[in-house]
């Protein structure tokens, strides 16, 4: 059995975690004073963790998702075989994209490039709607005018 499951079992594991919670609950006091109301109430949450992971008796539960993500990771740091394996991947992800293997990409390039071709082909376009004279859209101001009611303000007040 690890240090870590070892201080789990043991009888200093609730002082311990109730030690913690109370250090974190001044710093919160401090954090709520220097800090405001947000800063504090996320503190005191923070704070009541370890307590709460004692008493639902989730700290040998952490203790082994811990130990069991240091063993990937030594293992996977050290292994030769592992790094070629990520090379490996790292190689597979950058021809996939450069294939241009994502759909979902080349689905947003093609919607983009329709609205630009809709948007560069103006009103008198074949697909454009056909509006009743009730139904007809209000008339907007051309595109290279978009400054002329600060112009039309400038000149009431004589300056050109």
């Amino acid at each position: 059995m690890g240090t870590w499951l070892s201080f789990v079992t043991s009888s200093f594991a609730g002082p311990v975690c109730l030690a913690v919670t109370v250090a974190g609950l001044v710093l919160s006091a401090i954090a709520w004073r220097k800090r405001g109301v947000r800063a504090g109430i996320r503190g005191v949450a923070w704070s009541l963790l370890p307590t709460v992971a004692w008493l639902t008796h989730a700290l040998g539960a952490l203790g082994r998702m811990v130990s069991a993500l240091v063993q990937f990771a030594s293992g996977f740091v050290f292994s030769p075989q592992t790094w070629v394996g990520v090379i490996l991947a790292g190689v597979a992800g950058v021809l996939f994209l450069t294939s241009g293997g994502i759909p979902l990409l080349r689905w947003r390039r093609r919607r983009r490039s329709e609205v630009r071709g809709r948007a560069g082909r103006g009103a008198d376009s074949a697909d454009a709607p056909v509006h009743s004279a009730r139904e007809r859209p209000a008339v907007q101001a051309p595109a290279n005018d978009d400054l002329s009611d600060v112009k039309d303000i400038l000149r009431r007040h004589g300056i050109s």
